[in-house]
C-alpha cells in the first residue's frame, strides 16, 4: 500500500476511528479485499479515498483529527452541499453517512469528528456486520464483502454515468467470488423487495455489458436466484 494511504489510515487508527465504527469503504476497500482475501484481480486506479461515518456517531470527540490529516500535506475545503473534504494533487479524502431522510443532499455534521459528511442513499447495508482487516499492522474496519457486493450492484443502478456504473458493477462481481453461498442468499433475502429487484435486474444488465465477467455474474445468479425458490 502506498505511504500515503497508509499514514491516512494511521491517523484514523491512532485516533481510536475504527474502533468507534468507521469504515473505510470504496475503491480502497475493494482493493484490500484484493490484497487480502483473494476478490478476483481488476485493474482499477481511482484518486478518491472514501470513509463511512455512523450518524449518529457514538464514539469520543477528537478535536485535532482534521488538523492531523492537514498535517499530512491535505488541504481542506467544502463542497456546495456543505461537505468537507480534503485534498492534495493526488489523492482526495471525503467522508460518507447515511441518509436522514428522502430529498436532502445537505451535508450532515459529526460534530465530534469537525467534519460534514456526504449522506447517501443505502450506504446503511454497510454497517452491518463489519469485518477488520490488518494492513501494514494497522487494524482497519471494512464492510463486510456480502455487503459491500450487494451494494454496489444497488448503487450501479443509480449512476448517471455510464463509466462509474460499470465500475460498481466489476468490484460487485469480482468480490462476489469470496463470500460465502449462504451469507449471500441469508442478506440478499434480508432486503427490502425493491432492493432485490434492483440487484437482479442489474445482473441481466451486467451479462450484456461485462462479458469477461460473465462466470461471476452467472454464479451469483445462480446463488441469488436460490433464494427465490
Amino acid at each position: 500500500m502506498i505511504k500515503i494511504i497508509q499514514d491516512i489510515l494511521k491517523v484514523f487508527a491512532d485516533n481510536n476511528l475504527f474502533n468507534e465504527g468507521a469504515q473505510l469503504i470504496g475503491s480502497w476497500c475493494f482493493k484490500l479485499y484484493q490484497k487480502d482475501l483473494g476478490a478476483k484481480n481488476f485493474p482499477l486506479r481511482t484518486q478518491d479515498i472514501d470513509f463511512l461515518i455512523p450518524a449518529p456517531y457514538r464514539g469520543k470527540e477528537h478535536k485535532n483529527f482534521i488538523k492531523q490529516l492537514e498535517g499530512l500535506g491535505f488541504n481542506c475545503e467544502f463542497k456546495s452541499n456543505g461537505s468537507l473534504y480534503l485534498w492534495n494533487s493526488e489523492l482526495k479524502i471525503e467522508f460518507i453517512t447515511t441518509e436522514k431522510g428522502r430529498g436532502t443532499d445537505r451535508a450532515i455534521k459529526i460534530k465530534k469528528l469537525g467534519v460534514s459528511a456526504i449522506p447517501l442513499r443505502f450506504v446503511s447495508l454497510l454497517l452491518d456486520d463489519p469485518i477488520t482487516l490488518v494492513e501494514d499492522g494497522i487494524k482497519i474496519l471494512v464492510p463486510n464483502p456480502a455487503n459491500f457486493c450487494l451494494h454496489k450492484l444497488i448503487i450501479a443502478s443509480r449512476r448517471r454515468k455510464i463509466d462509474k456504473s460499470l465500475k460498481d458493477l466489476q468490484q460487485a462481481f469480482c468480490t462476489s467470488v469470496i463470500v460465502d453461498n449462504y451469507k449471500m442468499r441469508e442478506l440478499f433475502n434480508s432486503l427490502p423487495r425493491k432492493w432485490r429487484a434492483t440487484i437482479i435486474r442489474m445482473l441481466e444488465r451486467a451479462k450484456k455489458e461485462l462479458p469477461l465477467l460473465i462466470e461471476e455474474i452467472e454464479k451469483l445468479e445462480f446463488t441469488l436466484q436460490k433464494s427465490l425458490e
